[in-house]
């Protein structure tokens, strides 16, 4: 349609007929039971049209411009049939639009009112549109269908792409059926009719005939097939009704064009009480996996596209790191012809025949992840093959020389310490300890093995003291130490560990015997917390500040939204880095140190996260309580002298509350969107720490993971989160 000939058809003006009935239809003020005003109308808008070389134009006009007499329309509305294609000229904002009737702004408007339009015009959109409505219902109809054309032109374009890569896809194979019922689907049942004394045989699904039972059968009872030695769950005749067997989880891998297909299904096998004792299979498949030749893998899966249908839809291939157990049966007639030529060099086929029950997607994703991972399994190491599943990367970092094609070398070790991790049946932390014993070469009897265990003390936590001292000699500092630190090696060590860190920031040798062996750890660490405290403050600040430009500007922007005060509490914002790592200082806390505390300021650089304080209000100028926020109020951490929390955060806690709902209302939209980057980043933070197993090793909280504690602390914005979810509810 061309603007220039639409505007040229012939004008519309409102009809004499059309402004008495605008006149007549008097607005009515309302009040709603909560107070708004609405008005309410019988008619709104009006609405006359014209045919014309086979565009339908349509005027509409708003009442109050025909209770002043008004000739002009608001909107016309031109729409062509034969193309397809509609469009409306605003006269009000002299522009044209794309929008649907529904879509224009029409203001004034009622839930309730209708569109005013005479028969013979409403009878014109009819027959125009061969609909089965007239009137700007019609028009709307039009629209409608319009926009659904256009829109799922616009998703094939998109899935006309998947739809051409999984034409490779092939049939299933002629037996699945059967294979689903007797091997996809583990569950299975002896059914027998119930007879004094017991009954003597059943029906054995699996089997598929009557099979003798030994012993006395009960109703729900578990035990085997004396037949096929299946596990079966014994169901009496009489008493069973519907049944639905456990889900399992099915495979299919088969060769496709591209190179080969990994097809995921769930089963299930169905009994209903006046068929037993047949049963009825089931199946759906709900992924796709096509791994090609060069190493690339497009993922689908089943679900509803956009609202619109239910298709295959492209996904995110499966992730090494994923935790979710999907371990199924994998169908195995497929397997040999693949085993020499697309699956050569991956040891899945092998891994399938040793381990029937298992997740051939995941088994790809962390073999492509970790090669090694093959050779590992195949060398008789359980442990350390089931955390190749559960925590590929603590594997992969223990694997020294990945590009060496022996799992010995690769390992750092050589044959006896292999042996012996065999053994043990030796996982990471093993593994680390015989990579340690190599590299040193000095022998880690047994029983130190076990000694460091039961202390929770890892491989690399004595590497900072590994090159002065023997395993032997550690194990005797620390339990010698120990009494000091209320007797916790693994406190003792990171206490130790932190002064040999801060005696090389003060240049003291550290090579020394005296030094790293201090007959009495804590009261030197004490004295040299002290040293380190008493640096600069101003020239610390300002290394900050040049490695860190931003935190000045951000930390100057923060009192205006995030300062409250009540007769209790106030909070306040630092005004620059010297202020940080004052309070730091001040409260023997990480925040105000170099090294760890950093992250802070890094957080604040990328407004991840921010830093406040907590005053009590008859006390503005001392330190109280240490607050890390996220840019939605979130409270990430609340802490006071040495990392600690007393009772009173009990009562400091409900001013918090109260602060959150106040700033709720000064947050912005992109204060909003920095808060869910914030929240994503910090479970993810969260996750790789549980992962990590990440332990604090000093302090009140010893041996405590820190993810947990993190997680206690966390006080979420509840006012935020529940504005963010009324629109998803809506």
């Amino acid at each position: 349609m061309k603007k220039s000939a639409l505007l040229a058809m012939p004008k519309l003006t409102a009809t004499p007929e059309m402004k008495q009935a605008a006149i007549a239809d008097e607005p009515k003020q309302h009040e709603s039971p909560y107070g708004y005003r609405y008005v309410e109308r019988t008619y709104y808008p009006y609405m006359n049209c014209v045919v014309q070389d086979g565009i339908l134009k349509a005027a509409f006009y708003l009442p109050e411009h025909l209770r002043l007499d008004g000739n002009n329309p608001a909107y016309e509305v031109f729409l062509d049939k034969k193309a397809h294609q509609f469009l409306t000229y605003d006269h009000l904002e002299k522009k044209w639009r794309d929008a649907k009737l529904d879509r224009l702004n029409w203001p004034g408007r009622n839930y309730y009112a209708t569109c005013w339009a005479s028969e013979k015009d409403a009878a014109v959109v009819q027959d125009y549109l061969c609909g089965e409505r007239g009137g700007d219902l019609g028009i709307l109809d039009f629209q409608r269908n319009v926009r659904d054309e256009q829109l799922e032109q616009r998703h094939k374009r998109i899935t006309s792409a998947w739809d051409q890569d999984l034409a490779q896809v092939p049939e299933l194979p002629k037996d699945w059926t059967r294979w689903i019922d007797k091997v996809a689907v583990r569950e299975n049942f002896i059914f027998y009719r119930y007879k004094r004394g017991g009954a003597p045989n059943g029906y054995c699904t699996f089997c598929g005939k009557e099979v003798p039972i030994s012993g006395h059968p009960y109703h729900n009872k578990k035990g085997r097939c004396a037949c096929c030695r299946h596990p079966i769950v014994f169901k009496a005749l009489g008493r069973a009704g519907y049944i639905r067997t456990e889900k399992d989880y099915a495979y299919l891998i088969q060769r496709c064009k591209d190179g080969f297909v990994l097809r995921e299904f769930w089963a299930e096998r169905t009994y209903w009480k006046d068929s037993l004792p047949s049963g009825e299979p089931y199946w759906h498949e709900f992924r796709r996996s096509i791994y090609d030749r060069s190493g690339e893998i497009r993922s689908y899966y089943w679900g509803v596209y956009c609202q619109r249908e239910t298709r295959w839809i492209a996904g995110s291939p499966c992730y090494y790191g994923y935790f979710t157990v999907q371990t199924g049966r994998v169908y195995g007639k497929s397997l040999p012809c693949m085993e020499q030529k697309e699956l050569l060099g991956t040891g899945l086929v092998q891994w399938v025949r040793t381990h029937p029950v298992t997740d051939p997607e995941k088994y790809l994703a962390v073999w492509k992840r970790m090669p090694k991972m093959e050779q590992i399994w195949k060398a008789d190491l359980p442990r350390l093959t089931k955390e190749c599943f559960e925590h590929c990367d603590s594997v992969r970092e223990r694997i020294l020389y990945p590009n060496e094609p022996r799992l010995i070398r690769a390992l750092g070790l050589d044959g006896p310490k292999f042996r012996r991790l065999r053994q043990i049946n030796g996982d990471t932390e093993d593994l680390a300890w015989l990579q340690l014993e190599k590299r040193t070469n000095q022998r880690i009897p047994d029983e130190l093995f076990r000694w460091f265990k039961k202390e929770r003390i890892s491989a690399k936590d004595i590497l900072f003291i590994a090159d002065r001292m023997s395993p032997i000699q550690i194990r005797n500092y620390l339990q010698k130490q120990k009494p000091d630190f209320d007797g916790s090696c693994q406190q003792a060590l990171t206490t130790w560990q932190d002064y040999l860190a801060m005696a090389e920031r003060l240049h003291i040798d550290t090579s020394d015997e005296i030094i790293y062996r201090a007959r009495k750890l804590r009261q030197r660490h004490d004295e040299l917390v002290i040293q380190c405290e008493a640096g600069s403050l101003e020239l610390q600040a300002e290394n900050m500040d040049k490695k860190y430009p931003h935190v000045r500007s951000i930390c100057e922007e923060l009192q205006k939204k995030y300062a409250y005060a009540d007769e209790d509490y106030l909070v306040i914002a630092p005004q620059n880095t010297f202020d940080i790592i004052k309070e730091g200082r001040m409260l023997h806390h990480c925040v105000g140190n170099d090294g760890a505390g950093e992250r802070y300021y890094d957080r604040i650089e990328r407004r991840e996260s921010f830093i406040m304080f907590l005053r009590r209000a008859e006390e503005p100028e001392d330190p109280y309580y240490t607050l890390e926020i996220e840019p939605d109020g979130t409270v990430r951490q609340k802490r006071t002298l040495f990392d600690r929390q007393h009772e009173d955060i009990e009562q400091a806690t409900e001013f918090l509350q109260k602060w959150q709902k106040v700033i709720a209302a000064r947050l912005t939209g992109q204060d909003l969107k920095l808060a869910a980057q914030s929240r994503v980043l910090r479970n993810e933070e969260f996750i790789q720490m549980k992962k990590d197993r990440v332990v604090i090793h000093t302090g009140h909280l010893a041996g405590h993971l820190l993810a947990d504690v993190l997680l206690a602390d966390l006080m979420e914005n509840k006012e935020v989160v529940q504005q963010q979810e009324l629109p998803a509810a809506a």
